[in-house]
């Protein structure tokens, strides 16, 4: 069942977001667990890492829109409800997206590089967890770290506003 507080008709542009202990949260909401699941380089991908986040995100846990460091991700989630809703203008420069949608156990989404994924959030009343499988550029990953793979819009943000 999906959460009674879950607001599908929420604007994305409408999440607070702040920083807390020195990580970017949604305000009021729990931030999620994520852990490398796998890594490998293809031979039939050179220059290029196939490797798996497992987020785990708590009953209420959210968070802040971000994108993926230029990686195609295929999402799946093997635990609870997560809602997705994505912005991806380099596919079509008139997309609002497509609204929120809620995504149960087995089901997936695909996230083009250079999406913006403007919510994501535990949509249950259980923990939730997802594999979010990325097709990534190797010299990122290396030059950069697993961070490279989620970047906060604030932290981008608040980088900018520092060096200007």
């Amino acid at each position: 069942m999906a959460s009674p507080d879950l607001k599908l008709d929420m604007r994305w542009q409408d999440q607070k977001v702040v920083k807390k202990d020195g990580a970017w949260t949604v305000d009021g909401r729990p931030g999620v667990g994520v852990e490398l699941a796998f890594k490998h380089a293809p031979a039939n991908i050179p220059d290029h890492y196939y490797l798996g986040l497992k987020v785990t995100t708590p009953v209420n846990g959210a968070t802040p829109p971000h994108t993926h460091g230029g990686g195609a991700i295929v999402a799946t989630v093997t635990k609870g409800k997560v809602l997705n809703q994505m912005v991806c203008p380099e596919h079509d420069p008139e997309s609002q997206g497509t609204g929120p949608k809620v995504y149960g156990v087995g089901e997936s989404w695909y996230e083009p590089p250079g999406c913006h994924h403007v919510r994501a959030e535990n949509a249950g009343d259980e923990e939730a967890e997802f594999i979010a499988a990325f097709v990534i550029d190797k010299k990122k990953v290396d030059d950069e770290g697993l961070g490279a793979l989620v970047v906060i819009d604030a932290e981008v943000e608040e980088a900018r506003r520092a060096k200007a």
